[in-house]
């Protein structure tokens, strides 16, 4: 799909007027902002996205208004209502319709498992919980949704668990690379159903093909890099 003008006109207007979402500091409820990724990772959920798009992301943030204001029918996992409350608020106050976007409240690892059997998904957004195992979680349940040639888009490339993930994905032939930055990696379904495989089912991943030991040092200075120019 071609990204049209007013797309990439939306991407713009949003980052320049972002929904504030997040509770950027623990112990202060007044500190709300945004964490999000890079203004090319938009402009790829833009182009891959549109009336007739199934999209699912875990995590929210300036993506599901996006998604939203594309008119995709979007389901957006979060353990947060606050968040669901604060992004449906910004799009009254912007006038986006947003009768396409289905919050569902919850932990992606618990949510995940029962959307099993709703319809096939054009487009994956991997930015919810970071730490290990959820990437994993989050890509084997909605990525085995994705129909052949969906769109699967991680964010966070840098930090160990995401990491581990791009490694595994590079060596798998059921994902193909798509595109990639040193802040979000895109990759191609070439098949379609479940992710279940047993360990013969995978000669490509064997203890020589992907370098596990050495990816979490490399990861933690990507995202101490990454951290040092994010801002809220």
């Amino acid at each position: 799909m071609t990204l049209s003008a007013g797309a990439d006109s939306l991407v713009d207007r949003l980052l320049a007027d972002p929904p504030a979402v997040h509770a950027m500091a623990a112990d202060d409820d007044a500190a709300i902002g945004l964490w999000s990724t890079g203004r090319d990772c938009y402009m790829l959920l833009a182009e891959a996205a549109g009336p007739a798009t199934r999209s699912l992301e875990t995590g929210s943030g300036l993506s599901t208004v996006l998604l939203t204001a594309l008119g995709a029918q979007h389901t957006c996992v979060t353990p947060s209502h606050d968040e669901a409350r604060r992004i449906k608020a910004f799009c009254v106050a912007r006038g986006i319709d947003a009768s396409s976007l289905t919050f569902r409240i919850g932990a992606s690892d618990e949510v995940l498992p029962t959307l099993a059997g709703e319809p096939p998904l054009d487009l994956v957004f991997i930015d919810g919980g970071h730490g290990f195992p959820t990437p994993m979680i989050d890509w084997y349940y909605a990525g085995g949704r994705l129909r052949s040639d969906g769109l699967l888009v991680l964010d966070d490339v840098a930090l160990p668990a995401v990491a581990q993930l791009c490694a595994f994905l590079d060596a798998d032939p059921r994902f193909a690379a798509d595109r990639r930055t040193a802040k979000w990696a895109s990759y191609r379904r070439t098949g379609h159903g479940s992710l279940r495989q047993d360990w013969f089912e995978q000669p490509f991943f064997t203890p020589t093909s992907i370098n596990w030991r050495d990816i979490p040092t490399r990861a933690l200075r990507k995202a101490q890099r990454t951290l040092k120019g994010r801002v809220p």
